[in-house]
């Protein structure tokens, strides 16, 4: 779809493979919690060369860790097979609408990390979604950080300036 641009689109999960011989395919979803994919909708399939493929979702089935969906036009595992290793993606509009100070994690990207004194600690390159809490990936002096996405260390999300003010508690940077 040439008015699609990847800014529009957020990631939702990634395809892993397909199940089945009749064109299922196994998602992992970023939010494992997540279940706001519904029969009929489109969804924008995204590669590693950013090229976008727009499909319809005929079924979704979300089971804990092996949901799965069905696209009309793909009913077969080779059709299935080559869209492996594909991001799973929705138009930025079809996400709910947030309240005040609620914020989508992909969103962050980007964001100037600093403390209360306004020292810079680098940018958010990336999110990591992990079990026990989301961890923010900063590059900072060409070195990767991760901060915990936690009370402890994020005292504010300023989304207007696109800053996230933390405490650099004792171990973050070293």
């Amino acid at each position: 779809m040439s008015n699609i641009f990847p800014n529009d689109l957020v990631p939702l999960g990634k395809i892993i493979k397909p199940h089945g011989i009749k064109g299922e395919l196994k998602v992992l979803f970023y939010n494992e919690n997540s279940n706001s994919l519904e029969n009929n909708q489109i969804v924008f399939l995204k590669n590693s060369d950013n090229e976008i493929i727009e499909y319809k979702i005929e079924r979704i089935f979300y089971s804990f860790k092996k949901n799965r969906v069905k696209f009309f036009d793909i009913n077969t595992i080779g059709e299935a097979e080559e869209l492996r290793g594909y991001s799973l993606n929705i138009l930025r509009s079809d996400l709910p609408k947030l309240d005040k100070n609620e914020y989508y994690l992909n969103d962050l990207v980007g964001y100037l990390l600093i403390d209360d004194s306004n020292k810079n600690y680098g940018i958010v390159s990336d999110v990591l979604v992990l079990p026990a809490n989301n961890v923010l990936s900063v590059t900072m002096e060409n070195k990767e950080y991760l901060i915990p996405l936690i009370d402890d260390v994020i005292l504010d999300i300023n989304q207007e300036e696109k800053k996230i003010i933390i405490d650099p508690i004792k171990g973050l940077f070293n």
